[in-house]
């Protein structure tokens, strides 16, 4: 599952994720981090048979945990499907169709805003 963690500054310092980590035997992969003293966000991965207990646990120690199914959304009046984010996307994570639109697969998706950057239109955005 793919979620936004949110951290406040009271507790930036804690071991929160290690702890869970290895209470709970779960995958972590950090997508994307954004933390400073005054808080911070990180896009990540968890998997695990114990996954939504890890969940809870995080939660129950001050972190908000928002759960997403897309990472990116593309605004389909925006979008030219011209391909220019298809060529940057470091894990093919977007591609053009048979008809000729650009589809971004959300499951492959990192979050690294490559196609974001490189969108003419400004059409792609984080979903948060």
């Amino acid at each position: 599952m793919k979620a936004w963690l949110r951290f406040l500054p009271s507790i930036i310092n804690k071991a929160i994720i290690s702890d869970a980590i290895k209470i709970y035997e779960i995958d972590f992969n950090i997508l994307r981090a954004y933390i400073t003293p005054r808080g911070g966000k990180m896009l990540v991965e968890i998997n695990g048979p114990q996954e939504n207990e890890s969940i809870q646990y995080m939660e129950e120690q001050g972190i908000q945990v928002t759960p997403i199914m897309r990472v990116v959304t593309k605004d389909l009046e925006k979008c030219m499907d011209c391909g220019a984010c298809v060529s940057v996307c470091p894990v093919n994570a977007i591609c053009i169709k048979e008809d000729w639109m650009v589809e971004i697969d959300n499951q492959n998706c990192i979050g690294c805003g490559f196609c974001i950057n490189s969108c003419p239109t400004k059409s792609i955005d984080f979903m948060e």
